[in-house]
């Protein structure tokens, strides 16, 4: 793994780079890893795609828990893209468990290389990774490059509540409310939907932080020396709540591309 691509996974995943080798083991129970599933899904819905001819994109798709129910409810082909074969290997395992191998493809690739070339997807779906691409206007230049003219782009992020920037890392492309708009739109594509998720961030991130520091612990038992770095990570993991509950409101965006 070269430096570039494991700079991004560490940032991506909020973990040290010297504790990703770690990181399927710390997130074994969760599936999501914190995106918005049902929220996502309910937008989908809303779309009303011919399953027999649609196809979405999931950037960054993690273990799959956004691809395997899209391709169980609506019927269509959906594809995958992300860097961790533990990952991977847990997505295929849920699309075999829930009978909709055939349509879903999940590829190994780094994100930030495979949206360099142009798609055709109805829908792409990025999903919980932050400041990936920097910036929301960036974000979505390079989102609108991977679907057809009249098709989708689905961002589950969030805007600061009370302020236009906040000097944490990983947090640089958060801006207000009226800011994030005017960079989401920034190229004339339609906003068509603002979904909050200020509620089931909330819980949802409570819940992951005790799994991932019962893992850690057990962690700690079987390496002591990464007994520093494991304390750290959950730390950071307890900050990042505090600050989310406080600083930002959760939202899903979704865009209608209006033209090439």
């Amino acid at each position: 793994m070269n430096d570039k691509i494991q700079k991004s996974l560490a940032a991506s995943l909020e973990i040290e780079e010297k504790l990703l080798p770690y990181v399927s083991y710390l997130l074994q129970d969760l599936w999501s890893l914190g995106s918005s599933v049902d929220q996502i899904l309910e937008f989908i819905d809303s779309l009303h795609l011919p399953s027999a001819t649609a196809s979405i994109l999931d950037l960054g798709c993690g273990k799959g828990a956004v691809c395997v129910p899209i391709a169980s409810k609506f019927g269509c082909k959906v594809v995958g893209v992300d860097f961790m074969n533990e990952f991977l290997e847990d997505a295929r395992s849920k699309a075999t468990e829930f009978h909709v191998s055939h349509l879903c493809s999940f590829i190994k690739h780094d994100i930030l290389d495979f949206v360099e070339d142009e798609h055709e997807f109805d829908v792409v779906i990025l999903a919980s990774l932050g400041g990936i691409f920097e910036t929301f206007k960036n974000t979505v230049a390079k989102l609108r490059t991977q679907v057809k003219v009249g098709g989708y782009i689905v961002i589950d992020d969030g805007y600061l509540r009370n302020r236009n920037n906040l000097s944490r890392k990983g947090y640089g492309h958060y801006r207000d409310h009226e800011t994030t708009l005017r960079e989401l739109t920034a190229f004339n594509d339609r906003l068509i939907a603002e979904i909050n998720t200020t509620e089931f961030n909330r819980k949802i991130n409570e819940e992951y932080l005790m799994l991932i520091q019962k893992r850690s612990e057990e962690l700690i038992g079987q390496n002591p020396e990464l007994e520093k770095d494991l304390q750290n990570y959950i730390h950071s993991q307890t900050e990042e709540c505090e600050i989310l509950n406080i600083e930002i409101e959760g939202m899903i965006w979704a865009l209608r591309k209006e033209a090439a």
